[in-house]
């Protein structure tokens, strides 16, 4: 039996209120405020936190000790250049100058390739503990595992300054108390000191990097499946 066509009701747009017939209001019509349902983003599962602090812990030494190998080389051989520079554009230059720079000429001609294997060594260096972060990373399924090993590697360097000042002034002052307790002087006690602050640098090091690789990784943690349209807002 057709009775008719059925009612139209329109369809509010986004963010709209929508309206129902209902008594006692001004034309039968009764607002509903809209509310946006908020979802936060799942935390990150034990797997990837695991992940993350290993990556970070493993790939943040191992990528610093390349770095750090091709920049001492790069930064001495920029100074040698420089000096070799203008010390060849002098006009009064003296014997034991020339013979020097003769010298650096030679070096140079005989031993370049030297050079060249210490730089691929760093470079190969760092390709090496930035392929271990990123393998880490995706075996604990962590979400842009590339992203968050460059944004801990920024992050880790940063705190990397801070830390290698504070270790300086912590180990002048342990040097020095070291010296004055022990009796033999800078023997073996000033030994034990440096083997032990040596190995306690490279733990918080790694502890550097553990941090900020999780917490890169939490930040770009994935979202909820609903948060992937548009019309879900979500909050971190």
């Amino acid at each position: 039996m057709n009775n008719g066509p059925a009612p139209q009701h329109p369809h509010p747009g986004y963010g709209q209120p929508m309206r129902f017939a209902a008594p006692g209001y001004p034309g039968g019509q009764h607002p509903i405020p809209y509310r946006p349902v908020s979802r936060s983003r799942p935390a990150l599962t034990r797997s990837q936190k695991t992940a993350a602090l290993w990556a970070g812990a493993i790939g943040f030494p191992i990528m610093s000790l390349g770095l750090a190998i091709v920049i001492t080389l790069l930064g001495w051989s920029a100074v040698i250049g420089l000096l070799t520079a203008v010390a060849s554009q002098l006009d009064d230059t003296s014997a034991d100058a020339a013979r020097m720079l003769t010298e650096m000429d030679m070096i140079w001609s005989d031993y370049w390739w030297i050079f060249a294997l210490v730089l691929l060594a760093g470079l190969v260096v760092w390709a090496i503990g930035y392929g271990a972060s990123i393998g880490i990373a995706k075996i604990g399924n962590v979400n842009k595992a590339a992203g968050a090993t460059w944004a801990g590697f920024g992050i880790a360097s940063c705190a990397g300054f801070v830390l290698m000042w504070l270790g300086n002034i912590v180990y002048l002052m342990g040097a020095a108390v070291v010296a004055m307790l022990s009796s033999d002087g800078f023997g073996g006690a000033s030994l034990i000191f440096n083997i032990v602050f040596v190995v306690l640098g490279i733990v918080v090091w790694a502890g550097a990097g553990a941090l900020s690789w999780w917490w890169m990784a939490h930040c770009l943690r994935a979202r909820h499946p609903a948060q992937r349209y548009a019309s879900e807002p979500y909050y971190v």
